[in-house]
């Protein structure tokens, strides 16, 4: 098992491994790189990137240097071997909540009796517009990048939002079928 100064966070895993793939990299090349990608959910405020560099830095996981010639006084990330060695614990480790990732959609689905026929219906449109835009933007993106295991990655993305959408598809059509059955009653 390892250490505690080996052990990440979510958060910290996700930006220490980009970080390795990266480097050395700038706070705000990194930033960039996940605020472009949809396929991340990672937050890229400064408020939470800058406290998380920090941390990785005192437990000895990525040191910092000064950006030669760069007047805003940036600082080059590149983690240690220490950090390399976290990274591969972090991809190595698989928790429960792993198996079956939070999904805001299927959270809200819980309260639909809270809203009328008509309404479950255009939510589950606009859903169905939003994920098919999605997709298209990941099509895009994964014409455009080169990233390990990038057909793998691309794959996983495109097969979930397909999923999602055939499952509210079955939603549909059970809502349809209540409403038409609720009309001839």
């Amino acid at each position: 098992m390892p250490n505690d100064i080996c052990r990440l966070t979510e958060d910290e895993g996700i930006f220490l491994a980009l970080l390795v793939r990266a480097e050395p990299a700038t706070a705000y090349q990194l930033s960039k790189i996940y605020a472009e990608s949809p396929v991340s959910n990672f937050g890229t405020s400064k408020g939470k990137i800058y406290p998380l560099i920090q941390r990785l830095e005192r437990r000895g996981l990525l040191k910092k240097r000064p950006v030669a010639g760069d007047s805003r006084r940036s600082e080059q990330l590149q983690s240690t071997p220490a950090g390399q060695q976290a990274v591969r614990n972090w991809v190595m480790e698989l928790k429960p909540a792993h198996f079956l990732v939070d999904d805001p959609l299927r959270t809200r689905l819980q309260s639909f009796d809270l809203l009328s026929a008509d309404q479950q219906l255009e939510w589950i449109v606009s859903a169905k517009e939003g994920l098919q835009g999605k997709l298209e933007e990941l099509e895009a993106y994964g014409a455009a990048v080169t990233v390990p295991f990038k057909e793998q990655v691309h794959d996983n993305a495109v097969t979930s939002v397909r999923s999602r959408m055939d499952w509210l598809d079955r939603l549909l059509t059970g809502i349809v079928r209540e409403k038409r059955a609720s009309k001839s009653s």
